[in-house]
């Protein structure tokens, strides 16, 4: 590979409009990989070597990957093509083209979706970027500030290949904020009344401040938060619909009928998680899924210890 500035006049590639008057445009790759299917596409002598064929790395942005006549016989001759007769080079690039403003702005938006963002870009790289996606993640936020901030971002050209940028940028949001209603205590499932809504107009914050009430109905706070202190998601948690050591209600097909009968739950879990379940009677385990909060219901296939004798009765053996 050769950066594009030491490239001689006559091999110069075509990378993007500005650059057009090269005398040998470059083909752009097609992935991480140039592969036969790209040179068959450039040369058409080469259209007989197999298209997934990985002929060689494809350059990084700003660089070209230059293949010259000569081994582009000898790539022939491996493949029993004929002769590609060529006389020039031929080279890959990716075409670049400066990052619009709008580009800029839309992706930020994407990012801040949610949040009525009001976005003031202030300066950016001047680098030429590669066609793909532009993201600015939260996490390339250097500070949450009032003042102007740089927004590291990058555009994936690529499944797998990243095309680093920034931005200095001023970003307001504005939203809705739930606060404590009165101190909340580790431990304690909030109910209504136990949080206010507020308005919120400033930089984002770092981090998720729950903003509607949707949110909040039954969950379990992990920490104390102080009156008027602002609820943080990541320090609450939805209740187990089953606790360790619950009796359960385990339900269990037999045939066509539908048997209940207690268990001991030996986990804890979620809707729909499966946990181990201790048959009181047998003193058998078993796994079941969690279909309701107190409710099991056994794994197909799955034995409980069930007993055809007792299933009327509706005992688990």
């Amino acid at each position: 590979m050769q950066r594009l500035s030491s490239i001689p006049a006559v091999l110069l590639c075509a990378v993007s409009a500005v650059q057009a008057w090269a005398a040998v445009p470059c083909f752009a790759p097609t992935g991480d990989w140039i592969l036969g299917s790209d040179l068959a596409a450039a040369v058409p002598a080469l259209v007989g070597l197999p298209p997934n064929l990985k002929v060689s790395y494809a350059p990084v942005p700003g660089l070209a990957r230059v293949f010259h006549p000569d081994e582009l016989r000898r790539l022939a001759r491996a493949h029993n093509l004929t002769d590609p007769g060529l006389t020039t080079n031929v080279c890959a690039a990716w075409p670049l083209a400066p990052l619009t403003l709008e580009t800029v702005r839309s992706a930020m938006e994407k990012a801040l979706a949610g949040h009525t963002p009001q976005i003031e870009v202030v300066t950016q790289s001047k680098a030429d970027a590669p066609v793909g996606e532009l993201v600015f993640p939260l996490s390339g936020l250097s500070a949450y500030s009032e003042n102007a901030v740089v927004w590291k971002g990058y555009v994936l050209y690529t499944a797998a290949r990243r095309f680093d940028t920034w931005v200095s940028v001023r970003v307001r949001v504005n939203e809705t904020h739930l606060k404590a209603q009165g101190a909340i205590r580790a431990g304690e499932k909030l109910t209504a009344g136990r949080w206010r809504a507020e308005s919120y107009s400033g930089p984002p914050v770092r981090d998720q401040v729950l903003s509607d009430a949707s949110q909040v109905a039954g969950l379990v706070a992990r920490r104390d938060f102080a009156d008027g202190a602002p609820l943080l998601g990541n320090f609450f948690e939805t209740p187990k619909a089953v606790e360790r050591g619950d009796t359960v209600a385990v339900s269990a097909g037999v045939g066509s009928a539908q048997i209940e009968a207690p268990g001991e739950a030996l986990g804890s879990g979620g809707y729909g998680e499966v946990i181990v379940v201790r048959n009181p009677r047998s003193n058998r385990t078993f796994k079941a899924r969690i279909t309701a909060a107190g409710k099991v219901e056994v794994l197909p296939g799955t034995s409980a210890g069930l007993a055809g004798s007792e299933t009327a009765s509706g005992n688990l053996l």
